[in-house]
């Protein structure tokens, strides 16, 4: 199973915890796996400010997961890019981030 690569797609900030809890357990039971988050939409949202969400993400890109966050996303929320942790990386387009994610092998997944 250390092939194996997995996308996770937040659009909605209420599956948050859900999501964690999915990288939780998978990097728990498949250490060697990739994963990668993108967040869109009302997604974005839980990149600001200090919760235990932001502490759990922080934590999950420190076992390398990938944090993406839709530049579009962050733009029609009025959220300044400058404001969100290091580990997150902004994608012009978090539809396209998906689509490449996928076409490099990564199982599309919906918390």
């Amino acid at each position: 199973m250390t092939n194996l690569k997995l996308v996770l797609h937040i659009d909605q900030a209420d599956r948050w915890p859900a999501a964690l809890s999915n990288v939780a357990n998978v990097l728990r039971d498949y250490p060697a796996i990739s994963l990668r988050i993108v967040a869109n939409e009302a997604g974005v949202y839980a990149f600001l400010g200090r919760t235990d969400l932001l502490t759990k993400m922080a934590e999950a890109a420190e076992k390398q997961v990938a944090f993406q966050a839709c530049a579009n996303s962050l733009k029609s929320h009025d959220i300044d890019p400058a404001h969100l942790p290091k580990w997150v990386t902004v994608v012009p387009a978090g539809v396209v981030a998906l689509a490449e994610a996928q076409r490099e092998g990564f199982a599309y997944i919906k918390p």
